[in-house]
């Protein structure tokens, strides 16, 4: 049987840093958009919005995860899908961090969503997994 848990643990950064990475660079825009209705905008305004610089860094660092995931042979129709489950902590997340409203709607999509990455996950388009031979 093939380890997937350095795997799954990549998809969890993922996931995490890009849901974090989104809600840091929402939070970043409306604090510079603040700031340049106020007469400040540009690269000033920018360097003095922390939440922008380190959403950069966290899309950068699930852009690493991706990266990673395609050396280690997982298919691009497992590892999108998958990501979609940032859909999922993006609901959490919008409505905890930001105060966002989630409708019922939006909830069922969310639950569309993760219905939809059980049956990517349970399709088995693994081509290669760290630690196997191909």
């Amino acid at each position: 049987m093939k380890n997937i848990w350095p795997a799954v643990a990549v998809f969890a950064v993922s996931i995490a840093s890009l849901s974090l990475g989104n809600i840091l660079l929402k939070q970043g825009m409306d604090r510079y958009a603040e700031m340049a209705a106020g007469g400040v905008g540009g690269w000033p305004a920018w360097l003095k919005v922390p939440q922008l610089s380190a959403g950069v860094v966290l899309m950068l660092v699930q852009f690493g995860c991706t990266l990673t995931l395609f050396k280690w042979g997982w298919d691009a129709t497992v590892v999108i899908p998958v990501m979609g489950l940032s859909y999922v902590a993006m609901g959490f997340l919008g409505r905890w961090l930001l105060g966002e409203p989630v409708n019922a709607m939006r909830w069922l999509g969310i639950c569309l969503i993760i219905l939809g990455v059980f049956f990517v996950a349970r399709s088995g388009a693994v081509t290669n997994l760290p630690g196997s031979s191909r």
